[in-house]
């Protein structure tokens, strides 16, 4: 069996490949073309943002407070977590036993919410607060809600839910919903009835030696150091009260503490170069990390370091005080030493024209150039400066910044 070969005229060859050359000429002509007329470029808002310089660390906190003494069987608090007391009066009450204990507490909490429902029934005919300062609570709470189911704190989620409660209640009064609350006092007030409180009343009271602010949580570390030598601290002292920190165990069982000074301190050591921008009695803002809480602080001593020194111990005071803060003892926590505001862009949008650095911004689709001053570099970004009057042609609040686009340059047109 023969094959035949097809064998083409020897002027068609030419023909074909010159053909074929002009496609391949008219296909890169064409992509081109639509390259140009189409170019795919990505611009971003310019807004502000703030990015700090941050020292992160572990920190023990030290207070001047003392434990509640003097207690027989079982205690329990006679003021509200967090309350202020004078001295000489009743911070505790002792029971007999702990039956009577729980009977008494279990009579003075159903007190308090019927004083709540029915200050809540008064209010559904009066003023109610604004409703942004309540979606505002309503949304920290859940918040710190969320942050105490992590760490395991029972009694703080507890109370966290009930004020989110009570504010979404208050928030359907201010719509104008109706809400009726008489089934709950009428519950409230016949469990009251049931409870013989004669029977279970306190066997004594306990009174703070001092003026302060009382706090039910403690821990054991008290006393750890002599407050009144905080500032003379040393690095072994520091060990000290980290061991005995770590070591700690929170009760709420006796009868708590009184906080005598408003003043306390984070004590913690960091690497000698993260405070060289710092100084003593510089102010800061620090950020407990496990509750995002942002305080306003003095660095006390620490800024100050000798050449020679790899480390240094930082002290910091702060004169907030809440019941959160009272029960604070070890806290991972972050020291912004130095914040810059400015336009954040991803790296890649910033331009050198003519040795100056900038980024070019879409205005009614033409390329403008926007000179800036890069005032912070980060992982792949930058803080640009602003509406700065030394410079011309800086970028303004809303610019449409260019982040992404081909042969971009001054003055061009995009379709």
């Amino acid at each position: 069996m023969f094959k035949r070969k097809l064998v083409l005229p020897k002027n068609v060859k030419p023909k074909i490949v010159i053909a074929v050359i002009i496609l391949l000429i008219l296909g890169f002509v064409i992509g081109e073309c639509v390259s140009v007329l189409s170019v795919n470029i990505k611009t971003q808002v310019a807004m502000a943002a703030t990015v700090y310089d941050t020292i992160d660390t572990r920190a023990v906190i030290i207070r001047d407070e003392k434990a509640v003494e003097g207690i027989d069987g079982i205690a329990l608090p006679a003021v509200a977590d967090g309350e202020k007391v004078n001295a000489g009066g009743e911070i505790a009450m002792s029971f007999s036993s702990a039956e009577n204990a729980e009977k008494y507490s279990n009579y003075l909490a159903l007190e308090e919410k019927h004083k709540h429902y029915t200050e809540l029934e008064n209010t559904a005919v009066g003023s109610v607060t604004d409703i942004e300062l309540l979606e505002r609570n309503i949304l920290t709470d859940v918040n710190s809600y969320i942050r105490s189911i992590g760490r395991n704190d029972i009694n703080g989620a507890d109370n966290y839910a009930f004020n989110v409660n009570d504010d979404l209640t208050k928030r359907e009064i201010l719509v104008g919903e109706r809400v009726d609350f008489s089934a709950s006092i009428s519950d409230i007030e016949k469990k009251l009835a049931n409870i013989d409180v004669s029977s279970c009343k306190p066997t004594g009271y306990i009174t703070a030696q001092k003026a302060g602010f009382y706090s039910k949580y403690t821990d054991g570390c008290e006393n750890m150091i002599d407050y009144s030598k905080v500032k003379n601290m040393s690095l072994k002292n520091f060990d000290e009260c980290l061991n005995n920190a770590l070591s700690a165990k929170g009760s709420t069982m006796k009868g708590g503490k009184i906080i005598s000074s408003f003043v306390w301190y984070f004590a913690c050591v960091v690497n000698a170069e993260e405070v060289a921008d710092l100084k003593d009695g510089q102010s800061v803002h620090v950020i407990v990390k496990s509750t995002d809480k942002d305080l306003k602080c003095t660095v006390v001593k620490g800024a100050d370091v000798a050449l020679s020194a790899d480390k240094t111990l930082l002290i910091l005071s702060c004169n907030e005080m809440d019941k959160n803060i009272s029960s604070m003892r070890l806290e991972d926590i972050e020291i912004r030493v130095k914040s810059y505001t400015g336009i954040k862009v991803n790296s890649s949008a910033v331009h050198d024209l003519d040795g100056e650095k900038g980024v070019y911004a879409l205005v009614s689709n033409i390329a403008k150039w926007r000179r800036a001053d890069i005032l912070y570099t980060g992982d792949g970004y930058v803080i640009l400066s602003y509406d700065d009057p030394d410079i011309k042609n800086g970028i303004k609040l809303y610019d449409k910044i260019i982040i992404r686009g081909r042969d971009v340059y001054d003055g061009r047109v995009f379709a």
